[in-house]
């Protein structure tokens, strides 16, 4: 079971059994800030290449971490999952999504708002 943890710093805190996707190079994420009638909203642009094929067919929420130490980001909450588009042939296998929301990613903390809570990478999706 997902569990979001909303904490007073802004942050998240995270209850999930991960997957880990493994890419064949770098992937490649945008957020961009827009104004409309509605508000302020965030779009992330995600895209990867991946090794092997998956099919990740049911709703997300995506973890992604960073190897310049900044703590992790998720994009996708429990009532707004992430969707991924896959593309595959015989030269790619390519995974992107692009998600709308009305705040900018949350960065993993703890339930104080300090340090990171980084639950391990488990074979399972949640």
């Amino acid at each position: 079971m997902t569990r979001l943890v909303y904490s007073p710093s802004g942050g998240v805190a995270v209850s999930a059994a991960w997957q880990e996707l493994l890419l064949s190079k770098p992937p490649s994420l945008t957020i961009a800030e827009e104004y409309g009638k509605a508000g302020r909203s965030f779009t992330s642009s995600f895209r990867a290449w991946l090794r092997e094929r998956r099919l990740v067919q049911d709703p997300v929420i995506v973890r992604l971490d960073f190897n310049d130490g900044q703590p992790p980001i998720l994009i996708g909450s429990v009532d707004h999952p992430v969707r991924f588009t896959e593309d595959h042939s015989l030269m790619q296998k390519n995974l992107q999504f692009t998600h709308r929301f009305w705040a900018y990613p949350f960065r993993i903390v703890d339930l104080a708002g300090t340090g990171v809570f980084s639950p391990p990478f488990t074979p399972q999706f949640t």
